[in-house]
């Protein structure tokens, strides 16, 4: 559909704690920056925050993930096994009991992890579209139905659906108000990361549009009517599609962008997630052979941990995978 590589956006890291104040590391472009206390997506700044809130309701296996300190969004796909972004499950000294994940706005329960599993590509990197994990739970969520696992490869130009419980705010503030609410909205899948300069089609991205050229980073400018960007505090959420047969889980948010230097999830910002269809096979063969018994291995050689000014212990992230070529991303954990 496209046949020039889109210039490659560039990355910054962000941690959303559920506390008075966060810490982020901004890699590539950005410097050590603090952000204000953080409720989930921007939304269009003409539209009732209310119409976001009501559809949420859609997606009922979207459920909150909290670990000390930060939350995340997961998506249930059978009745004991959460998907979620491999940076929400990767933080050292950890044990999977560590992490809950909470479906009471759907009606269902407060699960606790029992094994974790990240992506073996996984190292932290972001543009190689391997921001990917399960998380078993040790007990069964017996209300709500699990997502089907998206097997169509077909999802660019196709309008998704997005769900979490990340920051919130409106395509002129970005995001300015705090994690814990969840909210759905809508956008369109632009492109995937074969067309995007230093990625690769395991990335699907979209953009907030405004209505005007100037925010439209690729695709058409014209808005959804309750258009819709990823945030902070997202990561790990679900983008869905429906191929005829109901709503599918098709991506994992990973990461938010931005083509003027402020990664905000304001008009003009653009959002990756991990292409679910890439995945299949590793997704179903991990959930059918798990023993139940040892919790995975970590991956904390390249954590980076940090005293915040309050005396608590905060963990963050950064890693430089290349000279930046574009916009700045941020992961939206």
């Amino acid at each position: 559909m496209f046949a020039a590589r889109q210039q490659r956006p560039t990355i910054e890291s962000r941690s959303i704690a559920c506390r008075p104040a966060c810490v982020c590391i901004c890699v590539l472009l950005l410097c050590l920056c603090s952000l204000r206390p953080v409720t989930a997506g921007t939304i269009r700044h003409d539209r009732a925050d209310s119409n976001y809130t009501s559809l949420a309701s859609s997606y009922p296996t979207v459920g909150k993930l909290t670990w000390p300190g930060f939350i995340c969004s997961a998506t249930l796909i059978a009745e004991n096994w959460i998907l979620t972004a491999g940076h929400c499950l990767d933080a050292g000294g950890l044990n999977a009991s560590d992490w809950a994940f909470d479906l009471t706005d759907s009606g269902g329960g407060v699960h606790i992890g029992a094994e974790r599993f990240i992506h073996p590509g996984w190292v932290g990197d972001l543009t190689d579209g391997t921001d990917i994990a399960l998380l078993r739970l040790a007990t069964n969520e017996t209300t709500v139905t699990p997502s089907p696992i998206n097997t169509n490869t077909s999802e660019v130009g196709r309008t998704a659906g997005h769900a979490g419980y990340g920051r919130t705010g409106t395509g002129l503030t970005g995001m300015n108000a705090n994690a814990g609410t969840k909210r759905a909205g809508n956008n369109v899948v632009d492109r995937d990361g074969s067309s995007v300069g230093g990625y690769n089609d395991k990335v699907l991205f979209e953009d907030f549009d405004s209505g005007s050229g100037g925010d439209s980073w690729s695709g058409t400018a014209t808005q959804l009517d309750l258009e819709y960007l990823i945030a902070s505090g997202d990561s790990g959420g679900g983008m869905f599609m429906n191929f005829g047969l109901g709503n599918v889980i098709t991506g994992v948010h990973s990461f938010i962008a931005s083509t003027d230097g402020l990664t905000d999830a304001d008009y003009g910002d653009i959002a990756g997630s991990t292409r679910v269809s890439s995945y299949e096979s590793w997704i179903t063969t991990t959930t059918a052979g798990a023993a139940g018994g040892a919790v995975a291995p970590e991956l904390a050689s390249w954590m980076i941990w940090m005293v915040l000014a309050t005396g608590l212990l905060w963990s963050s992230r950064s890693r430089t995978p290349g000279q930046a070529k574009g916009p700045p991303l941020s992961k939206t954990r």
